[in-house]
């Protein structure tokens, strides 16, 4: 398995990008938030996904240099539909003026719609995070087959609909930064364990009866099988909100859209968004005093195991963001050839 300096792997990822017809300014924003997430230890949403977005390309169902439209603005409402545009770049720009409304009233509810694969959510989080705002997001994901058994199910209903949430760093602490699949594992690290030839957590998927299992190869090879929510019940919840609030309250629609049978094979997604300006809500100084007593008393508890100590949201990908920077990116040999035959 080669290990790839970010810098190698960025100008890979552009050169590719600019292949598949997107100008400089586009190639090089999606190239740093997928690099960013192969970085955050997130490989199944970074450059690995480019050979699906090639084939997103040539189907039509992603449409490089597309701008995002705003399609409404009144007042703490924002709306954007991406038409399809790589949601890298979308999301971003919608980002930016949701953090600017909130900054101006105190909150922005934001949503985006039709955007292909906006990615890894935690960096809109992060975006939010470095201007002082609390984030809330809620993503849905449509026009590709559902993927994820609802609790008590044998069968898929959704895809893996991402939630995050975003708490803005103080002093003396980084953000905190809860940034999770409402499937048990997300879809992209079964592509990633299937190129790698490892099994994932048992459990975690299940074969095409619905019995537990962990062989990725039931995501990626006939018979399929599908992934299981988190948390059992809970999980299952969370991706129905996700269908209601990121797909439905954005004007996009849920997996469960006729509309959903004239499927392109991209990767559409959907988004809520709720950005607030802590400020409008509580007295700063004391805010971050009570961040730092508890996140300091969470880190602080006995670890059922001596070696690895108690975590909060955000720690591992930071971890792995210096482990990386250190010592370079791992890519599979699956997805490092796959990457060459892009160029």
């Amino acid at each position: 398995m080669p290990s790839v300096t970010k810098q190698d792997l960025w100008h890979l990822t552009v050169e590719i990008l600019s292949k598949l017809g997107s100008q400089e300014g586009e190639a090089r924003i999606v190239a740093d938030h997928l690099v960013g997430a192969n970085l955050a230890g997130h490989d199944s949403h970074g450059v690995g996904l480019l050979p699906t977005y090639a084939v997103a390309v040539e189907r039509g169902a992603l449409r490089p240099n597309t701008p995002v439209e705003c399609v409404k603005d009144r007042g703490p409402i924002l709306q954007y539909d991406a038409h399809r545009g790589y949601g890298q770049v979308a999301a971003a720009q919608a980002m930016e003026a949701a953090i600017a409304r909130a900054q101006d009233q105190g909150l922005c509810l934001m949503t985006i719609r039709n955007a292909h694969h906006i990615a890894r959510i935690g960096s809109y989080g992060e975006q939010a995070a470095a201007a002082g705002m609390v984030s809330i997001h809620f993503v849905n994901v449509t026009d590709l087959a559902p993927a994820v058994v609802p609790w008590g199910g044998r069968k898929p209903a959704f895809v893996t609909n991402p939630v995050c949430i975003a708490i803005p760093p103080t002093d003396s602490q980084p953000l905190t930064l809860l940034d999770m699949a409402t499937s048990h594992i997300a879809y992209g690290k079964t592509r990633v364990a299937y190129n790698s030839g490892k099994k994932v957590p048992f459990g975690t998927v299940v074969d095409q009866a619905g019995r537990p299992s962990d062989d990725p190869k039931v995501l990626w090879e006939e018979p399929y099988g599908a992934l299981a929510p988190t948390g059992e019940h809970k999980g299952s919840g969370l991706a129905l909100m996700c269908e209601m609030l990121g797909g439905i309250m954005s004007g996009h629609g849920s997996v469960a859209d006729p509309a959903e049978d004239k499927r392109q094979g991209g990767i559409v997604n959907s988004m809520f968004t709720l950005v607030v300006d802590p400020a409008e809500l509580v007295d700063l100084p004391w805010a971050k005093q009570q961040i730092d007593q508890t996140l300091d008393y969470v880190r602080g508890i006995e670890p059922s195991d001596p070696a690895v100590p108690v975590m909060v949201a955000g720690d591992k990908e930071r971890l792995t963001r210096a482990e990386r920077l250190a010592h370079g990116i791992p890519v599979d040999d699956t997805t490092w050839g796959q990457l060459q035959a892009l160029v």
